[in-house]
């Protein structure tokens, strides 16, 4: 028995067993689903930035751009500029949205060939993340807050304060 379902996309049908083809397909599939269901559309958007004008990308492409990113999807980190990056999810999800909305602004050249501008935005937000960690550590040292705690802000002078949310105006989700 198949369940038919129609793209959402194109319109297309689809058959749920086209998603199961080969075991390439079935494993990214799965791995995808594991560690980032809420990323799964914006991913496939992502893998689209690969198609030459006016074509489609094959499904055996579509996996292998997304094998390339799954491994440092689930350890949450990128090596980039011979450094580890830590990247959650959420970074993840801004990184690909800005990335989207250059394609839309028309400031992207597509096809893209590689991930290293995604890389350099991922880099660029992890480094923002980081800023805001280290800024947030080291007013907890210089202020902490009696029985509260060194990680509530509450004691924070005003100063730290708005240096981190000038961080996070910066288009940092910490």
């Amino acid at each position: 028995m198949t369940t038919d379902l129609s793209c959402p996309v194109c319109g297309a049908a689809l058959a749920l067993d086209h998603l199961f083809v080969d075991a390439d397909n079935r494993a990214a599939v799965a791995r995808l689903i594991a560690v980032a269901l809420p990323l799964g559309g914006p991913l496939l958007q992502y893998t689209r930035l690969f198609a030459p004008p006016k074509t489609s990308l094959t499904q055996r492409k579509q996996v292998r751009i997304l094998l390339q990113l799954l491994p440092d999807l689930e350890r949450g980190a990128i090596t980039h500029r011979g450094r580890d990056w830590a990247v959650p999810l959420n970074v993840w999800a801004q990184g690909i949205d800005q990335m989207l909305q250059a394609r839309d602004a028309g400031r992207l050249e597509l096809p893209m060939k590689g991930h290293g501008y995604l890389y350099t935005i991922l880099v660029s937000l992890a480094d923002k993340v980081e800023a805001v960690a280290e800024v947030r550590l080291e007013a907890a040292k210089r202020h902490p807050v009696a029985g509260q705690g060194a990680a509530n802000p509450a004691g924070m002078p005003d100063a730290i304060r708005q240096q981190i949310a000038s961080l996070k105006n910066l288009g940092v989700k910490a």
